[in-house]
């Protein structure tokens, strides 16, 4: 399969006004969505259904139980792009792990024939389980690709809506790597990020990498609610979330 199992890293680092630093572990998949019947046959890991690994459609793009990402993502790029091809869909995500599953930020990378990145997706969720995809053009052929957009979506109450992200993301054999600076004019606020390395995907990677990362999605939201309490501490406010009653999307490039 051309699926990978991603074992790594979240680093956080607030710059601005004050410093906090803190990182966590991961266990992702990187997974072509064409390959989602190979995976299914996979002893600990489910499509659609309960098990020790799952991945569920309801959780990722149009959020629906019957449609796969894949169609989401190339009826936007369609709609807004004018591009009906058929990419080659990967997602880069946490699994959900006893059923349980938290996602801040899923990657999609559309690929063409020859295996060169079209297109990306940055799907994004907080806590209150709403969730805005920023859909990229790429324009130009880059080894490791830069992205500059206008924060458009609540994620944290602790960072305003008036900010901008740029993303640096690598992807190669071995490893995938994402940075992402929040900034506000010239002054970065802060550097958050993942890294992780490739290994194949299989029932006994699989196992292997849960017994270092026992409860891994689970962890990822009480670290979560852990790390905001120690920033309210210095920071002392909060910024609070706009109303919202849908699942948005925003086109770049």
């Amino acid at each position: 399969m051309q699926s990978s199992l991603q074992l790594g890293s979240v680093f956080h680092n607030r710059v601005f006004p004050y410093n906090h630093q803190f990182n966590y572990k991961t266990l992702s998949i990187l997974i072509n969505l064409e390959e989602l019947n190979n995976i299914n046959k996979l002893f600990l890991f489910s499509i659609n259904s309960f098990n020790l690994f799952s991945f569920f459609f309801k959780d990722h793009g149009e959020r629906n139980e019957n449609i796969n990402p894949k169609n989401f993502i190339l009826s936007n790029i369609a709609t807004k792009f004018k591009d009906k091809k058929n990419y080659t869909v990967y997602l880069y995500c946490t699994p959900s792990f006893l059923g349980y599953v938290f996602n801040p930020i899923s990657i999609y990378l559309c690929k063409n024939s020859k295996n060169e990145i079209k297109y990306i997706c940055y799907e994004v969720k907080n806590t209150h389980h709403e969730q805005h995809c920023y859909f990229i053009k790429i324009k130009k052929k880059q080894k490791k690709i830069y992205s500059k957009l206008k924060k458009k979506f609540y994620v944290s109450p602790f960072l305003q809506m008036n900010l901008g992200y740029k993303f640096y993301l690598l992807n190669n054999k071995n490893n995938f790597l994402l940075n992402i600076d929040v900034y506000k004019k010239n002054q970065i606020i802060l550097k958050t990020g993942i890294y992780s390395k490739t290994l194949t995907l299989s029932s006994i990677s699989l196992l292997c990498s849960l017994v270092k990362n026992i409860f891994f999605a689970q962890k990822i939201m009480i670290f979560i609610h852990y790390q905001a309490i120690k920033i309210f501490k210095k920071q002392k406010s909060f910024f609070t979330k706009p109303q919202r009653n849908n699942d948005t999307v925003s086109f770049h490039g």
